[in-house]
């Protein structure tokens, strides 16, 4: 037979532990995705970003886009979408490749250690730029302190 103590630890853990994680993917927008905010030159597209608490204290990060122009047609050299987060106090950072399927719709999933920073979307000529060439067609600030 357990001691109470044990038993009453074990209960108190069992009631904590999920409320715990649901405040680490509350704090983080519990998934729900955020609208982002589109450029003029786009007014027909749409944009969401999702971040949640991952492993080891990182953020996945889910970029969902509908009814966006194929790049070359907003910028002429570009082939390709480029996602940058860009956390406070660092340089902007290629996170990755959204290209874009027949039905004008993409989607990209990466994970950050960053918690809070600034998202955005570029068209560029390759999917491997170091820094962005064109203006922003998203932007979102995703705050998951």
């Amino acid at each position: 037979m357990r001691p109470r103590s044990s038993i009453v630890r074990g209960f108190v853990l069992a009631v904590s532990l999920p409320a715990i994680v649901a405040l680490g993917a509350t704090q983080l927008g519990c998934g729900s995705p955020q609208e982002m905010r589109s450029a003029s030159g786009v007014p027909a597209s749409q944009g969401t970003v999702s971040a949640t608490a991952g492993d080891n204290g990182n953020t996945n990060l889910s970029i969902r886009v509908k009814h966006l122009a194929p790049p070359e047609q907003i910028s002429s050299e570009a082939t390709v979408y480029v996602v940058w987060i860009q956390p406070r106090d660092f340089p902007r950072q290629n996170v990755g490749a959204l290209t874009l399927s027949d039905n004008l719709e993409g989607s990209l999933d990466t994970v950050t250690p960053h918690r809070r920073f600034m998202v955005s979307v570029t068209p560029e000529s390759i999917g491997t730029a170091g820094r962005p060439t064109n203006a922003p067609v998203f932007t979102a600030d995703v705050d998951g302190s």
